[in-house]
């Protein structure tokens, strides 16, 4: 083999001497001279070849190098050639691929290679340690065996010539070449960019392709290249660590190690399966790296001595080095192979005193086909003079993405400066590695430096101008929206103020969207509300076809005495449990709205045409008190749409002309009204007696809303929205003469029809025909009121019955009341008048509706005894 020297093939000469006797010794020369002959005729063909214009043209296979004949049916032949240029001179590595086509072993003793130049110049190769223990070649089988030598500098490829030896004890040095191989002038060992280089390491195949390269701006003149390399391995058995280096060589010939990253420091792969590398180097800004080549090198023997196994043509950097993405603009980081695109999404500013709180959101979508883990990138802005904030996030912490899975990534900072964004920039750096070499892992990583793969500048701020109703487009990864406040109320609740915002929600695409879970939050005059604030959608779908909008109601309390000179509304998209995301801040002066002012008499139409409701005022009235006064209203709702529907539960506040406010208390029917149909609903608060005696007064009504919905049948409300202001009229109600066509509304009273019985004794036998209806359209909700028959007897004693509609008083036409009085007020009383009133009562507190004079009813009254006079009386005498 090529690794004996020649006393040692003397040595052996004598042991096979009497195998080589039993053969035909003509037959084997002749052979060889053939194969020889055979040979020399190939070589000179390829030379005519050669001198032909075509054959200049580069080329990158041995496929066309003739092979050489071992035997009559057996040959061996080129098939890799490597150099790699060192301080002492190139190191070249050959491989020779022997294919045995015969019945029998082919003894790998017997051959072995020569390497001479054109000139005579003889090196001896030797064999590779991983083939120094291949010893036959089975029959209809191959075998691959490579050679390395040193040579001078100056040496090329194409002035050597490979030999093939053979034992021929007829010579006079005991060998006989059996042909050479020649490397064309125009080979060149190097892949082409995009192409795949077949080689073996620890002898199994293996396919190798540069699957890109990105140059990363750095510091103190240093730029940072990163090669990327796939390889496959296509053998049948695992790849598991090779001793390989990777060389990145510049067209100058210079070599720079590349060292991989963390990821990349160990390689086991599977057979048939493959894995792709990210090498990198830091490398002088002003070296350039067109036609710069990677160089696999192969690390054998205890002496590590450095074979070349491969050189692949590196693309062009410039076509790729830019990480610098313009604003709103994605970057596509290659993470273990696959695209992962990366969006700098929004931004909200908001400074104060040189110092400002930058709020944004980065967009992490992994776009291939296999689950990533998104490394811990280090997040930073970087001013236009290099200086650094840091950017703390617990996001990227394990975070795993799979393919086509988006994660959005809130980043908080604050920096120095006056809030043009436009003068600084996120980097997000790859993390620091420092794994020092281990006993035993010679591939780990001393990766020591940190580069950007992005460089992202910052997008306009979604922030709206001072105003309302300005529509303000986003654009992010679920679609495009229009987003506006279109009303911002300060409301009275309790002790203190509710702000309620409505902002309107359009898809502005094309296409059906779907929205976020979204969150609330306020910013007054620069502090952030974090507490009681809830978001209410006046909806329950959250799908949005083009052109459809929604809305969605963002409350918070504040105290009542706040004043405020600047109102934020920020909608935060929901991520995660306890995570969010900024995805608008709209900004407001803070001047807040009037609210909508029906006036008395009047009504008004809210909602669109498929839900609208009518709201007015019917009537007010004040129940008078002792020390207080009860207002009360009569609030109707009438459904103007085509379906059931009707509005939240409501709630009101009285407002006096000095801005008292006083909460009423509301009764409302449960039911949602139909088409057409009417619902009532009741409020009512005590207030002082002085505040009645003012006609200015307004009833603030609102829906009500709780645990972020509103709210509807027995639910109490926690705050309310849509709120518009009613002139309300307190009437004093003129007593009726009659109690006929009295207003109980919903019911309608008649009951003039009385007749009281005097009996003769104590008691009084009343009964009243009257009629009672209800409006059939009208829901209303529990009655709170109370009737009282009263009547006063001719001395001024008064008397009450308490009537409750609908139960004491029956609805329908001509029905009968009796009531029975039983008092010594009425003994022997044989006839007069007496009067029947008629009052509203409410909450302990009433009103006289009307009052009538009646007779008494004397046919009942038992008949008198006629008196006579007694015997011997006068009366006798006057007979």
């Amino acid at each position: 083999m090529g690794g004996l020297e020649v006393d040692h093939k003397k040595v052996m000469m004598t042991l096979i001497a009497s195998m080589l006797l039993i053969s035909s010794s003509g037959g084997i020369a002749a052979a060889a001279n053939t194969s020889t002959s055979s040979n020399n005729s190939l070589n000179n063909n390829t030379t005519k070849k050669e001198q032909t214009p075509t054959a200049k043209k580069v080329v990158h296979t041995l496929a066309n190098v003739p092979v050489v004949k071992v035997t009559a049916r057996s040959t061996v032949k080129l098939t890799d050639v490597n150099i790699l240029s060192q301080d002492d001179g190139n190191t070249v590595t050959y491989t020779l691929t022997y294919q045995n086509n015969d019945s029998k072993p082919m003894m790998m003793l017997d051959y072995w290679s020569k390497v001479k130049t054109k000139g005579g110049t003889s090196f001896s190769p030797k064999l590779i340690a991983k083939d120094q223990e291949k010893k036959t070649v089975s029959p209809g089988s191959t075998v691959d065996l490579t050679y390395v030598m040193k040579v001078g500098r100056e040496v090329k490829l194409s002035d050597l010539n490979f030999l093939i030896v053979k034992w021929d004890f007829s010579k006079p040095n005991y060998e006989s070449t059996l042909g050479k191989f020649n490397v064309p002038a125009s080979y060149s060992i190097t892949t082409p960019v995009g192409k795949t280089k077949t080689v073996r390491l620890s002898d199994s195949a293996v396919k190798v392709k540069v699957s890109g390269i990105k140059v990363y701006p750095g510091e103190d003149k240093k730029q940072y290249v990163k090669v990327g390399v796939n390889l496959n391995n296509i053998s049948y058995k695992l790849l598991d660590n090779p001793n390989i280096k990777w060389i990145l060589r510049t067209s100058s010939g210079t070599n720079y190690p590349l060292t991989p990253d963390k990821d990349s420091t160990g390689i086991s792969i599977q057979a048939q399966a493959n894995k792709t590398l990210s090498l990198m180097a830091s490398l002088p800004t002003a070296l350039k790296l067109e036609k710069s080549e990677l160089l696999l090198v192969e690390e054998q023997g205890e002496e590590k001595t450095a074979l070349p196994v491969a050189a692949l043509q590196l693309p062009e950097a410039s076509s790729q080095s830019n990480v610098v993405t313009a604003a709103n603009q994605p970057n596509i980081i290659s993470i273990d192979g696959q695209p992962v695109s990366t969006l700098l999404e929004s931004t909200r500013v908001r400074g104060e005193d040189e110092e400002y709180d930058l709020t944004m959101q980065w967009v992490i979508k992994n776009q291939g086909k296999k689950e990533v883990k998104i490394p811990k990138y280090a997040l930073e802005i970087r001013t236009a003079d290099g200086t650094a904030y840091p950017i703390e996030t617990k996001a990227l912490d394990d975070l795993k993405l799979k393919p086509g899975a988006t994660k959005t990534i809130k980043l908080i900072t604050t920096i120095q400066g006056d809030g043009d964004t436009s003068k600084i920039k996120l980097y997000a750096m790859t993390p620091i590695t420092k794994e020092e070499s281990k006993e035993g892992n010679t591939n780990a990583s001393s990766f020591e430096f940190s580069y950007p793969v992005g460089i992202y500048a910052i997008p306009e701020s979604v922030t709206s101008g001072d105003g309302l109703t300005t529509e303000t487009v986003i654009k992010n990864s679920k679609g495009t929206f229009g987003v506006s406040v279109g009303s911002l109320q300060r409301l009275p609740w309790t002790d203190s103020d509710i702000i309620a915002a409505k902002v309107t929600i359009r898809n502005a695409s094309a296409k059906t969207v779907q929205l976020p879970e979204l969150e609330a939050m306020f910013t007054i005059d620069s502090a952030r509300i974090d507490g009681d604030t809830k978001l209410i959608r006046a909806q329950g779908g959250k799908l949005l076809g083009p052109g459809m909008t929604t809305e969605a109601y963002l409350l918070t309390k504040i105290p009542s005495e706040l004043n405020m000179s600047r109102l934020e509304v920020t909608l935060l998209e929901k991520v995660g449990e306890e995570e969010t995301n900024d995805w608008i801040t709209l900004s407001t002066s803070g001047l807040i709205q009037p609210l909508s002012y029906v006036g008395a008499g009047k009504t008004f139409t809210q909602g669109t045409a498929e839900k609208e409701t009518e709201l007015g005022v019917r009537r007010t009235y004040v129940y008078p008190g002792s020390s207080s006064d009860i207002v009360y209203t009569e609030f109707e709702m009438t459904n103007k749409s085509l379906r059931q529907s009707g509005l939240a539960k409501l709630v009101g506040y009285y407002k006096t002309a000095d801005g008292q406010y006083y909460k009423a208390t509301a009764k409302q029917a449960d039911r949602v009204p139909g088409p057409g149909q009417k619902s009532v609903v009741t409020f009512w608060a005590k207030v002082p007696k002085s505040v009645t005696s003012t006609s200015d007064m307004r009833l603030i009504v609102g829906e009500g809303v709780a645990d972020n919905k509103f709210v509807s049948g027995e639910g109490e409300a926690t705050a309310y929205v849509n709120a518009m202001a009613f002139e309300v009229q307190p009437k004093t109600l003129q007593v009726l003469a009659s109690l006929n066509d009295i207003d109980l509304y919903p019911y309608k009273f008649s009951g003039s029809n009385i007749r009281a019985y005097l009996t003769g004794g104590t008691s009084v036998q009343i009964e009243m025909i009257y009629s009672l209806t209800q409006e059939e359209a009208v829901d209303s909700g529990e009655y709170g009121h109370k009737l009282i028959l009263s009547l006063t007897d001719g001395s001024g004693k008064v008397f009450d019955k308490e009537l409750t509609p609908g139960t004491d008083l029956k609805t329908g036409i001509n029905q009968t009341l009796n009531w029975s009085i039983d008092d010594s007020v009425f003994n022997k009383i044989r006839g007069g008048s007496y009067r029947v009133a008629l009052y509203d009562v409410f909450e302990g507190q009433r009103i006289r509706l009307a009052e009538q004079g009646y007779s008494y009813d004397v046919s009942k009254l038992p008949k008198e005894e006629p008196e006579f006079p007694e015997e011997g009386s006068g009366n006798n005498n006057t007979k």
